[in-house]
């Protein structure tokens, strides 16, 4: 069952807690947000205000992010653990389509769930995102297993990445964690944008804050889908897609843009900003690409 309180929203799924945010009207164009890798559904702060309101936008946190709970000790985060999730929380929302609005991570999610399901996805929205984000490659499989065994067994005995004690504080006040954040290793991001995404995004403990995502989300996977993986789903997406790419974002340099040929009814647009684009100057640009996309 849903819980609505204000704009928050969590939903259960066999008693597993994803939480969310909303705006717009609940009786209006269903749309699911999805963010991206350690960020949250503050992720769309700016963007969604600026949305049509006829437009019904649910942003959840992922499993393992922001306020949504973390999965078991054996529990894992790969791409499809988070496209069953998703599907879990329309069907508990009781959409039997609605779009999606993507960022990053979040368009490798949403690539599995159109690529899959076709039927049940009427429009996409990606933003400086093309599918999945971190791919294997095949001759590197026992490479990547070992290495990432290792990185989380190092991890958690010399306690890194939050492998910590769940009451020990990593930063003594939140204006440490918004530069710490502001320093993220694949995109920089500015210091109002940082503080978007801590402010769901840290928890406060004795002697100060420490990060709330699950840590094992900072290490590597055991094995990611490999790239023609990737393709394959994105050949499946039968829906208009709207493609926004930042001209100094992850993909200005050509990553990735072999993709762009396997979209059958995408239109592109580059904008000027950084990966995260969305929660900078940018958000006024898109949020206005985004109401004229899902007038048609």
């Amino acid at each position: 069952m849903e819980t609505l309180i204000s704009n928050t929203l969590e939903l259960s799924i066999n008693g597993f807690s994803i939480k969310a945010k909303t705006w717009g009207d609940p009786n209006g164009k269903p749309v699911l947000a999805i963010h991206g890798w350690l960020d949250n559904a503050n992720s769309f702060d700016k963007v969604a205000p600026l949305v049509d309101d006829n437009i019904h936008i649910v942003a959840i946190d992922l499993a393992g992010h922001g306020l949504s709970s973390h999965r078991e000790n054996n529990g894992n985060y790969y791409l499809w653990d988070y496209a069953t999730d998703v599907l879990n929380c329309m069907d508990v929302l009781g959409w039997k389509t609605c779009s999606i609005l993507a960022h990053s991570l979040g368009t490798g999610v949403a690539s599995i769930i159109a690529g899959a399901f076709p039927n049940r996805i009427e429009q996409l929205v990606f933003i400086d995102g093309l599918g999945a984000p971190f791919v294997s490659k095949e001759d590197k499989i026992v490479f990547d297993f070992k290495t990432a065994f290792q990185q989380l067994k190092m991890a958690k005995k010399t306690q890194l990445y939050g492998f910590s004690s769940k009451t020990v504080a990593t930063f003594k006040t939140k204006e440490e964690a918004i530069r710490n954040r502001m320093d993220n290793i694949i995109s920089p991001i500015s210091y109002n944008a940082s503080q978007t995404l801590i402010n769901r995004g840290l928890i406060e403990v004795s002697g100060g804050y420490r990060w709330s995502h699950d840590p094992k989300i900072a290490l590597p996977k055991f094995h990611n889908i490999t790239e023609i993986q990737a393709q394959q789903f994105i050949k499946h997406i039968h829906c208009d897609t709207l493609l926004i790419l930042g001209n100094q974002g992850l993909f200005a340099n050509n990553l990735f843009h072999s993709r762009l040929s396997f979209f059958k009814k995408a239109t592109t647009h580059w904008i000027d900003g950084n990966h995260h684009l969305h929660l900078e100057e940018a958000h006024e640009t898109i949020a206005k690409l985004i109401n004229q996309f899902f007038k048609y």
